[in-house]
């Protein structure tokens, strides 16, 4: 996968890119959409940091390929792997206090909890 970016900064051998936002912040139904709204609560982790590139200045666009794969194995840990600890933790309550369903929702919501951590601590 293959995205434009424009420098924004270069600082000290670093470049200061921001995501050239022609989706979401584009067409005339992101007011309504969904995406749209969450594209506008999220808007600052569309900066980022990367070592200096020759012969690049503020302004310029750059493309920055990620592979399928490394995209693949991001997209199973943001959506599927929360989904599958959530299953586990209540399994896992559901195995120590068969009889209470507080405690499987508690181990469900603690599973999904740490996996986002999770999720977050591995792929800063």
């Amino acid at each position: 996968m293959k995205e434009q970016f424009k420098v924004i900064e270069i600082d000290n051998e670093i470049m200061t890119l921001k995501v050239n936002q022609t989706g979401c912040h584009s067409c005339e139904a992101s007011g309504g959409c969904g995406t749209g709204i969450l594209a506008n609560y999220f808007n600052h982790y569309s900066v980022f940091n990367k070592p200096y590139q020759d012969g690049v200045s503020v302004g310029d666009f750059v493309t920055l390929e990620i592979p399928s794969s490394e995209l693949f194995l991001r997209a199973f840990m943001l959506y599927i792997a929360p989904i599958l600890a959530l299953f586990l933790g209540s399994i896992i309550g559901m195995a120590l206090f068969p009889q209470q369903e507080f405690w499987h929702i508690l181990f469900s919501g603690i599973g999904f909890i740490a996996a986002l951590f999770a999720c977050r601590w591995f792929f800063k």
